[in-house]
């Protein structure tokens, strides 16, 4: 596998880890208290990763449209709902909120330059998540967003690290 750009400067993964890999699909999410590389590809979508270095606990989601104003509840490819259920399992599994630290992947306009007056799905996906994180007092220590290109994204739910490329 090609070399991943950190998202920030984390300490290399020790090559002879053997991990399990977990591919993230859009609408879904995921968490763990074991060390497991969670994998997905992002365009416009977006995933938040989650992780409480205390508890030795990680999330992540991802999701495809900032929200959802008809189906309710329960449909996790919208960040409004994406994200508040990741914070309520994280919760659940034992994470303190007050502990948790966020990373935010994703939310390009791949469409390019095309001139709108409304802001990209991207963007909207990534705002929807600054929004949701801010209001739980969630601080964001590291991010990649943005740009016209594709993402893939490898988390570390065993040292809550993440690895981006650009596709």
């Amino acid at each position: 596998m090609t070399a991943l750009n950190p998202i920030e400067k984390v300490p290399a993964m020790d090559a002879s880890e053997t991990l399990r890999t977990v591919y993230l699909y859009p609408g879904q999410l995921f968490t763990a208290s074991q060390p497991v590389m969670v994998s997905t590809i992002l365009g416009s979508c977006v995933a938040v990763c989650l992780w409480d270095a205390d508890a030795s606990l990680a999330g992540i989601n991802h999701y495809l449209l900032p929200s959802d104003p008809v189906r309710g509840h329960s449909d996790l490819r919208y960040g409004n709902i994406a994200i508040e259920r990741l914070i309520d399992e994280m919760v659940s599994v034992g994470a303190k909120k007050a502990r948790l630290v966020a990373k935010l992947v994703g939310g390009a306009s791949l469409l390019g330059n095309v001139v709108t007056t409304r802001l990209s799905i991207g963007d909207q996906n990534v705002a929807v998540a600054r929004q949701a994180l801010e209001k739980h007092a969630i601080p964001i220590n590291a991010e990649q967003t943005g740009g016209q290109r594709g993402r893939k994204l490898l988390f570390h739910t065993g040292n809550g690290c993440a690895y981006s490329k650009e596709i």
